[in-house]
């Protein structure tokens, strides 16, 4: 009896490190994130303006069924400052829809790709101290393509972000590249 219970014990010893890792690297069907960083714009907007700053909430969602696809709703802000003078910011408020594509990597640093189409509705403020203003703002169809690497840990994960978000505006495009850091939990 001594001896079953031992190789019972032997046998849990060896199986649970391998059981948990297991569980850690299975993503949850729901989660959620917060990210932030540097927003730089380019062409048109960014001959007009200075790079800038970019903030965004997530929700992931990981279907059981699909290994390697995943998708992520985002909504982001980005404010960038005009070239000309510091009294005139655009910013941008993005809803967009994600597909995610993981890349099978042993490590702990596991790459993906994602794309997503969505809506960004864009305007220009104006701070003139007591006479501010804003201009009519303009609601557009934008589509992003990126790539990232995220990082597990223990109860949560990091990940490192960089995408190229295009949205289709009157007679041109207006684009940007957000390169982010952010946690999901």
């Amino acid at each position: 009896m001594k001896r079953a219970l031992r190789m019972l014990g032997l046998a849990a010893a060896i199986a649970a490190p391998a059981a948990l890792s297991a569980q850690a690297s299975t993503d949850k069907p729901v989660s959620f994130g917060l990210s932030g960083g540097l927003s730089l714009p380019m062409g048109d907007l960014g001959d007009a303006t200075e790079s800038g700053f970019t903030g965004a909430g997530h929700i992931f969602l990981k279907p059981a069924s699909m290994k390697s696809l995943g998708f992520r709703g985002d909504v982001s802000f980005d404010r960038w400052s005009a070239k000309a003078t510091d009294d005139v910011n655009l910013q941008s408020i993005g809803f967009v829809a994600n597909a995610l594509y993981s890349v099978n990597s042993a490590s702990m640093v596991k790459p993906y790709l994602l794309g997503g189409v969505g809506m960004y509705n864009s305007k220009a403020t104006i701070d003139l101290g007591s006479t501010g203003g804003s201009t009519p703002s303009s609601t557009d169809l934008g589509i992003q393509v990126g790539g990232g690497l995220r990082f597990q840990l223990s109860g949560f994960s990091t990940f490192l972000e960089a995408k190229y978000v295009n949205v289709f505006t009157d007679g041109s495009s207006t684009n940007w590249l957000p390169i982010t850091f952010g946690v999901r939990f």
